[in-house]
């Protein structure tokens, strides 16, 4: 990892150098393949009040990040900048973590032989019907269920035959 620390309006000294590396070496336990790393730390004058600023640069093999931090004075802002750098540096490795853990579940096309999967039916009826009348078309058609609006409640029902060949019906509450 090349590490590269530029002073801004501010005198450089080994004591801020040092810090700024050494805290910049400790990235390397959440990221270990980090190529560059560029810091550059500054002092700001504003409404008469210095305020120490501190930028990065930071160059992985899949990853770029910059940031920048402003506190009161520039150690401060140094830690504020590394936290930054650690939070977007541990969104991307779930970022990563998530992306690899969904094709892992779609990688799978053969179906393990223990498994059985349901079969996939669109029988319904379109039309409004009570439950008597759904009662009816499910003898009528000598399937095992049938899905429809009831009439009375208007909301989607499911009747299905039980195997000791009386029925049962589910209205949900959605």
């Amino acid at each position: 990892m090349n590490i590269a620390i530029t002073f801004k309006h501010i005198d450089s000294s080994d004591a801020i150098r040092k810090y700024a590396e050494s805290k910049v070496l400790k990235l390397e336990k959440y990221l270990n393949n980090i190529l560059d790393v560029h810091v550059t730390l500054s002092m700001e004058r504003v409404d008469h009040k210095e305020s120490g600023v501190a930028q990065i640069k930071l160059s992985a093999k899949n990853l770029n990040v910059n940031a920048e931090e402003k506190s009161a004075d520039i150690y401060s802002a140094i830690d504020l900048l590394l936290e930054k750098v650690e939070a977007q540096i541990k969104k991307h490795k779930e970022k990563l973590r998530r992306k690899e853990h969904a094709e892992e579940g779609a990688g799978t096309t053969e179906p393990e032989e223990d498994v059985s999967y349901p079969e996939v039916k669109d029988d319904y009826e379109r039309q409004p019907l009570s439950v008597k009348e759904a009662l009816r078309k499910l003898e009528k058609r000598n399937k095992d269920f049938i899905i429809f609006k009831d009439k009375e409640s208007s909301k989607i029902s499911f009747i299905f035959r039980e195997e000791d060949g009386g029925f049962s019906l589910i209205a949900p509450d959605l």
